[in-house]
């Protein structure tokens, strides 16, 4: 599953705003306070880098990152290897990928969803800052994976990961990241005799996190 990967992926693309928050999101944060600049982003390769030593460059690392690893640690192992070998620290590499094949091992019924036609995305939603060096970053993303295909009911997960960043050779490097022991918060918005129905999560947890306007790769 989507959350499971997260213990081992942390990295990379397509970058989903999700539609459902954004108008909350919007009332707990400015929309420019997480903005990046232009030319954060560089593909290599398909595999997209971070390559801006600042803070909005450090989020947009992370985002992409994330959100790449996550959604090609079953779905696309190739692709997963790709980005591990780009954009993870040379120490950290051999250990992830082997904690991956131990993840694809453990979950034949997603493997054969996506063996017949099955199909899953990572979605940051939101992310906060944590602290910034010029040598160092730490985020914390709340991330929502979604899988479906023939195989497997349509499904989602939610997941509150703390992504650390190194800067190193012209890019930001995944040095750790491990989804947090916290509920993350789900969102929910129903209107039910004009009651709307939210997680008391979102004011604790979510405080001092933007939304990404952003996205590559994919």
């Amino acid at each position: 599953m989507l959350h499971e990967r997260t213990r081992i992926a942390a990295t990379a693309a397509a970058v989903v705003l999700l539609l459902a928050c954004a108008t909350l999101l919007g009332r707990l944060t400015a929309p420019s306070a997480g903005a990046a600049a232009a030319g954060a982003i560089r593909m290599q390769s398909g595999i997209p880098v971070g390559v801006q030593d600042t803070p909005g460059g450090a989020l947009a690392a992370s985002d992409n990152y994330l959100a790449l690893a996550s959604q090609t640690l079953e779905q696309a192992p190739p692709t997963f290897t790709a980005l591990v070998n780009t954009v993870y620290l040379p120490q950290a590499r051999a250990a992830t990928l082997q904690q991956a094949a131990a993840a694809r091992n453990a979950d034949p019924t997603g493997m054969g969803n996506y063996r017949a036609g099955g199909h899953a995305i990572a979605i940051v939603a939101a992310r906060r800052l944590d602290d910034y060096t010029a040598t160092a970053a730490r985020i914390t993303t709340w991330l929502e994976g979604i899988e479906w295909g023939p195989e497997l009911s349509p499904r989602q997960s939610f997941n509150l990961v703390q992504t650390e960043l190194t800067w190193g050779h012209g890019r930001w490097l995944v040095s750790s990241s491990n989804t947090l022991t916290l509920a993350a918060p789900v969102p929910s918005i129903v209107f039910v005799r004009r009651d709307n129905n939210q997680s008391a999560a979102f004011a604790s947890r979510l405080s001092g996190m933007t939304a990404p306007y952003y996205g590559t790769g994919g």
